[in-house]
């Protein structure tokens, strides 16, 4: 089985917490990605640039949004375990957009053989940042979207599966990578 890592593309928009509102009480997520961002505002960089794309998938600085269309699709992918929260981006009210969190945690991490950055030392349990994943297959739940616990950064992972669905639904905004260093 080979494994992706799921995150934004990078000529999508991004976006800059206006609102935050508390934050979820999730202990395995890590302290930055809990807040509960209500109202989004497109971050368009200094100077302003001209703004990009939108689709069903997007990213704060520590947060995940997606549309209805895709909800489905990710909630199916980790067998139900997410948490999400409403969320409304100035420009797109009409569209209905969900800040989630993946919660369907799988200790399937080699964790001799992956590359990673040494831990920081700020959360104990947890390895640096993720360079080159290496799962064992034996430990893997069947899910096709999930978090390793030993990641301090909160990286979403997915299966081929996963893709193919995500790209039979025509959805846009999200970039899959086989390893951190790929464009």
């Amino acid at each position: 089985m080979i494994f992706f890592e799921f995150g934004p593309r990078q000529d999508y928009a991004g976006y800059l917490p206006e609102k935050v509102e508390g934050e979820i009480s999730d202990q395995r997520i890590p302290v930055d990605s809990r807040k509960n961002e209500r109202l989004l505002v497109e971050y368009l960089g200094k100077p302003p640039r001209k703004a990009r794309k939108h689709g069903s998938f997007h990213k704060s600085a520590y947060s995940f949004f997606v549309r209805d269309d895709a909800l489905g699709l990710i909630e199916r992918s980790t067998g139900g375990q997410i948490l999400t929260s409403p969320t409304t981006i100035v420009g797109r009210e009409s569209e209905n957009i969900h800040q989630f969190w993946v919660t369907n945690f799988v200790n399937c991490l080699n964790l001799a053989m992956t590359i990673a950055s040494p831990s920081s030392g700020r959360v104990r349990g947890k390895i640096g940042v993720i360079k080159r994943p290496v799962f064992d297959e034996a430990r893997w739940d069947g899910s096709d979207l999930f978090v390793v616990p030993q990641d301090p950064s909160y990286c979403y992972f997915c299966t081929e599966n996963f893709i193919t669905q995500w790209k039979a639904a025509k959805l846009k905004g999200a970039m899959f990578s086989r390893y951190l260093m790929d464009p």
